[in-house]
């Protein structure tokens, strides 16, 4: 492993642990607004809307253009907010959907960063 360099089994236990918080840390928050989701349904919402991310993180590892990151991960995540907004305004109260849908942009704008940052 060469300086700087992330092994794989580095970067897959990062991705699974951002993953796996982000989906209780969602749960959480949708059932202390009232809402009703299990955690594994945060779960497979989170990583079904990750994958315009995913598609974004592959655009990016061909190209080591920093402004054409950015330009890809702020369309890529936009795509995965949008993706992210018709299940989480079934599982809450409609005038809550900003509230509930809050930590799972934040999270999403963490992985876009990683995204930006990993060369």
């Amino acid at each position: 492993m060469g300086a700087g360099f992330a092994s794989e089994s580095e970067v897959f236990a990062v991705a699974f642990a951002m993953l796996a918080a982000g989906a209780v840390i969602l749960t959480l928050n949708v059932l202390l607004l009232g809402g009703h989701i299990i955690f594994f349904q945060s779960l497979s919402l989170l990583g079904y809307c990750l994958f315009p991310l995913d598609v974004g993180a592959l655009i990016c590892l061909l190209k080591d253009n920093v402004i054409l990151k950015v330009i890809v991960v702020s369309v890529t995540l936009a795509w995965s907010s949008w993706a992210a907004y018709p299940f989480m305004s079934a599982a809450v109260n409609p005038r809550r959907k900003a509230l509930a849908l809050y930590p799972v942009f934040l999270m999403y704008v963490s992985v876009g960063f990683l995204i930006i940052a990993i060369d």
